[in-house]
């Protein structure tokens, strides 16, 4: 499918329920407990910014994370922790202290629950980041991926936690999660095996709810930085650009910015590559649409055929606009953003290159009011890794 543009004018009057500042307060500090946590940093990109018109452009950079090169340890960690906190019958009550994760890993130990699983499929960075939490519980994780990801990056996440197991799948990610749920929820095996996944179904939507909850986290910090800034005293941005796989950051995102209680509007522009749009083709359908997704793309991470079920019920109404970019657009971005000395993988900047793709096109500019005033913000996903350059 070649890129396009598809317009979600209606998103303009929809609002999200007001955020439970108790909720993404107690999420925050879950994570300020993780090793190496740290606010990732906020860059804003002047020339980039003059160069299209604008007021100004920030970049929200994930490149570094918890230990990782993604945002998405944010989504797992919280998933994780509250999965095993009901496994175990844990009540996580409000203004009570979190239970430690050392406190989670003996329980497990007493109980003899070493053999359970944490079951999940990915992309790539998901995967890595579930191991990695699992490990800290003193768990395994069982990883279902496609055959189509680079044995390098099977190895990344072979290498968290306490070694994660990779199952490869014949097909694309659609396969693997498919193959994913089947095996987490196969019968007589509750006790050992938990499934955490990003993206949900009907019957599966409460996991995929901690994860979105968990992403809370990059968009609160947001918010401070944003106040920090210099240029026009504006509390927040006027567009929001953020990558789509199954959909989960993007819907947070989008609940986040679209907030019934949130003094200034801002649209969600949400990224995928034209390879795996699943989101654009929904939109346009009207109704929730798979597509074939292509053997590989340099946004791998990106490359879903499936959106989460409840991710897609936030953006159908929530998401402004929905782009897709070509691997020669993000591998540019890419370029573009080393030369501003942001370090960016391509899924990270697929953001930018939607931001130039929409800027190119007069009709589509003016509808979503990138002028002169505008301030954006991108939403960075990953940091720099190796990929082939496209031809």
């Amino acid at each position: 499918m070649p890129s396009a543009i598809h317009l979600n004018p209606s998103a303009s009057s929809w609002h999200s329920s007001p955020q439970n500042p108790s909720a993404t307060s107690q999420i925050q500090a879950f994570h300020s407990l993780l090793p190496s946590y740290a606010p990732t940093p906020l860059r804003p990109l002047p020339s980039i910014a003059k160069d299209l018109g604008l007021k100004a452009v920030y970049l929200k950079s994930e490149a570094s994370r918890l230990g990782l090169p993604s945002f998405k340890i944010l989504g797992a960690s919280w998933a994780v922790y509250r999965a095993i906190l009901d496994f175990l019958a844990i009540d996580l009550l409000p203004d009570q202290p979190l239970p430690s994760l050392d406190y989670i890993k003996t329980l497990i130990q007493d109980k003899e629950l070493g053999e359970l699983r944490v079951i999940t499929a990915t992309a790539g960075n998901w995967g890595r980041a579930v191991a990695k939490m699992a490990g800290y519980l003193g768990l395994k994780a069982v990883v279902f991926v496609s055959d189509h990801m680079h044995p390098t990056t099977q190895q990344l996440i072979r290498d968290e936690g306490l070694g994660a197991e990779v199952r490869v799948v014949q097909g694309g990610y659609d396969h693997a999660a498919q193959r994913a749920k089947e095996y987490g929820e196969e019968r007589g095996k509750e006790r050992e095996r938990l499934l955490v996944m990003d993206m949900g179904w009907v019957g599966y939507e409460t996991v995929p709810g901690w994860v979105v909850d968990g992403y809370s986290t990059m968009l609160t910090e947001f918010d401070a930085q944003m106040l920090g800034q210099p240029d026009g005293g504006r509390k927040s941005a006027t567009h929001a650009f953020v990558p789509c796989g199954c959909g989960s950051i993007a819907s947070a995102v989008a609940q986040f910015f679209k907030d019934v209680k949130r003094e200034n509007e801002t649209k969600v522009v949400v990224v995928e590559p034209d390879s795996a749009a699943c989101l654009l083709a929904s939109l346009e359908k009207g109704e929730e649409t798979t597509v074939e997704t292509g053997d590989k793309s340099i946004m791998c991470g990106m490359n879903c055929g499936t959106l989460s079920s409840s991710a897609w019920e936030v953006l159908r109404k929530g998401a402004d606009a929905a782009v897709a970019v070509t691997d020669t657009e993000a591998h540019q971005a890419v370029m573009d953003l080393e030369s501003e000395g942001v370090e960016a993988g391509p899924c990270g900047a697929s953001t930018l290159a939607a931001l130039r793709r929409v800027c190119s096109d007069t009709s589509a500019r003016e509808k979503l009011g990138l002028g002169e005033d505008a301030v954006v913000v991108l939403f960075c996903t990953e940091g720099k890794r190796e990929y082939e350059a496209p031809v």
